[in-house]
């Protein structure tokens, strides 16, 4: 498998692949990964998503993340990685004028990421033969955090998800048994159509904090979660 060309030579960046291998989509990239400085838990953030494109808003969450483990006092963060879907998953999400290629999408990635000096890009989950499910792909992530990272096996995973998990995801406890801590996105703006039609929510943070609890409550790791706005 080659991916060529991601960038024109008069625009490559460094941190910019132009040839991909086979053997690389299994390697975590490590260099802006932290050296631990305290006895904290060392952590790291896990981000999937099309990214079609990557925008303010992501960069924002991952931003935002960060500040709210800095926050715990529990963990010390030493990195986050972004995970693209792949193709497959993004043609069947969105309309065809709207689909751009992988080196594109890639390539706006890498450029978005340059001044996040402790963010970098999980090529596994882009560069899979064909869609895979969320569930192998977080499974293949947490045990390369572990076979591949110094002290991995001490590393607690963070994974930041949209508030669409919301409405899609029940309870992923099958994950958080992985090792992972959820964090729950709900930052995007109000959309008006969540409101319930009998007026049981005045707002949208409203439906949102309802159906948060209502994750809690169903979820046998509870103490597992975070969210913010």
């Amino acid at each position: 498998m080659a991916l060529k060309d991601i960038t024109s030579p008069a625009t490559a960046l460094p941190s910019v692949k132009t040839l991909l291998e086979a053997n690389d989509i299994s390697i975590l990239p490590q260099h802006r990964l932290k050296v631990p400085q305290t006895n904290l838990i060392p952590a790291i953030c896990f981000y999937n998503g099309t990214f079609v494109p990557i925008h303010a808003g992501h960069l924002s969450v991952l931003q935002e993340t960060k500040r709210y483990i800095d926050s715990l006092g529990t963990h010390e963060l030493l990195g986050a990685y972004l995970s693209p879907s792949h193709s497959g998953y993004v043609a069947k999400k969105l309309r065809p004028e709207e689909v751009i290629g992988a080196g594109h999408r890639l390539s706006m990635i890498y450029l978005a990421i340059e001044s996040l000096d402790w963010v970098m890009v999980d090529l596994f989950e882009m560069f899979q033969p064909c869609k895979t499910s969320l569930s192998i792909t977080m499974e293949a992530f947490v045990s390369r955090v572990h076979s591949q990272l110094l002290n991995g096996s001490r590393i607690d995973v963070f994974w930041l998800k949209g508030e669409d998990a919301l409405f899609h995801t029940k309870s992923p406890d099958n994950l958080i048994r992985l090792g992972f801590h959820t964090v729950y996105i709900m930052n995007r703006g109000c959309d008006e159509s969540l409101i319930d039609k009998n007026n049981e929510f005045k707002s949208v943070q409203d439906y949102h904090e309802k159906r948060w609890q209502s994750i809690r409550a169903s979820s046998s790791f509870p103490e597992r979660y975070a969210h913010f706005f």
